[in-house]
């Protein structure tokens, strides 16, 4: 009996060596691009535009299109919501309305406002301290009375994360969508805002080879005023953040990562002893 017990002993810790040995250690530093583009958009005279058709009287540039997207498998269908095709920046303030009917007419050296999307890219430590994300600026100037303004725009942004050293593919990724709201001057809620649609991506967790880790867009943005939620028939708890009237206003976001612990070997070797224990009982009750 003792001989058996002996065996199974040593079995257990053996194998437990073997597991704590090839214990997963959390990916020491990971690279980061956070990239977006503003997928479409609507106007003060009701229309509407997107990449393929932006609209008279929104300016946009060549240089400011982007396509992005990502897959975390080669070979497997892009999810919906996982591209953004469109524009880095949208202009607004040199057409005017001259109508009856779609007539518009530019002036041109006429002021303009516009908001933006700066990317970013780096390197996040994991439990490391917070890094710079993607950027959302709004430069509001004064523009023509009657000008085609822009109304509202759809921000999508997309992170990758890719352990440093590794090739490129990414282990996980995560779209942010943005509202951006022009509210009408000259009122108690007359600041612009920018609004969060899907809050959810704040804070996740991905499992990546033994290891689970939380990714955090923590402290990048607050809570909406119920003025602004009521005027904008938004819910209550919703998050982004109020841009200033006649100024610049640009908004950092900030990324960070952290690995959740696992077991010490330590933790693992106790508790197969503690297994042997329990087992030699039982034979001891069944004699």
């Amino acid at each position: 009996m003792k001989r058996i017990v002996s065996t199974i002993c040593s079995t257990i810790i053996i194998s437990t060596l073997m597991m704590s040995s090839a214990w997963a250690s959390p990916i020491a530093s990971w690279d980061y691009t956070v990239d977006g583009a503003f997928i479409n958009w609507s106007t003060t005279v009701g229309t509407s535009g997107d990449y393929s058709s932006p609209v008279q009287g929104i300016t946009t540039n060549v240089a400011d299109y982007k396509y992005l997207t990502y897959d975390l498998d080669a070979g497997v269908p892009v999810p919906p919501g996982t591209y953004a095709e469109g524009y880095s920046k949208l202009s607004w303030g040199d057409y005017i309305w001259s109508g009856p009917g779609p007539v518009y007419s530019q002036v041109p050296g006429a002021s303009l406002s516009s908001i933006g999307i700066i990317a970013s890219s780096g390197t996040l430590i994991t439990d490391g301290p917070a890094s710079l994300g993607m950027q959302l600026y709004h430069d509001n100037n004064v523009i023509l009375g009657g000008s085609i303004q822009l109304e509202s725009g759809m921000v999508r942004a997309i992170l990758q994360l890719t352990p440093s050293g590794f090739p490129p593919l990414p282990v996980f990724s995560t779209t942010l969508d943005f509202l951006f709201f022009e509210t009408p001057n000259g009122t108690p809620t007359e600041s612009d805002v920018f609004v969060l649609l899907n809050p959810e991506v704040t804070e996740e967790t991905f499992h990546y080879y033994g290891v689970d880790y939380v990714f955090s867009f923590g402290g990048s943005f607050g809570l909406i005023p119920d003025a602004y939620l009521a005027l904008l028939g938004l819910p209550a708890g919703s998050v982004g953040w109020i841009t200033t009237e006649n100024a610049l206003t640009t908004h950092d976001t900030f990324v960070s990562i952290t690995a959740l612990p696992t077991p010490e070997p330590s933790s693992i070797i106790l508790m197969g002893l503690g297994l042997l224990g329990l087992f030699g009982l039982r034979r001891h009750a069944r004699a």
